[in-house]
């Protein structure tokens, strides 16, 4: 399989496999991730909210569908890293703007 082939399949599935993974984590909610929550002013339990949808986004980001997952991706990324940055924790926003820079890459990525 030629690389750039590679890349249009691989990355949108990568992406995926994070955005499920970080979905869990914050549907499942634990203590560190309430307090964030609570610190970005989100009411209680919307980690929940948040993770339910990352998960569907991650779902989406299969070969048939990676292009509605991207995009869904970078929608769900991007509100988590306006309010990190708004109120200054510099904390998350590392990963969440890599990961925001990847979904936005799979996104326009031509199969």
């Amino acid at each position: 399989m030629p690389l750039d082939k590679l890349i249009a399949v691989g990355l949108p599935i990568a992406l995926g496999v994070v955005m499920i993974g970080a979905g869990a984590v914050n549907f499942i909610g634990p203590r560190s991730i309430r307090d964030s929550f609570a610190r970005w002013g989100y009411p209680p339990r919307f980690h929940r909210v948040t993770g339910g949808l990352e998960m569907t986004a991650g779902l989406l980001l299969i070969p048939a569908t990676s292009r509605a997952g991207a995009i869904g991706s970078v929608m769900i990324l991007l509100a988590a890293v306006i309010p990190s940055s708004a109120i200054r924790d510099w904390t998350h926003l590392p990963g969440a703007v890599v990961l925001t820079a990847v979904a936005v890459a799979a996104a326009t990525i031509r199969k």
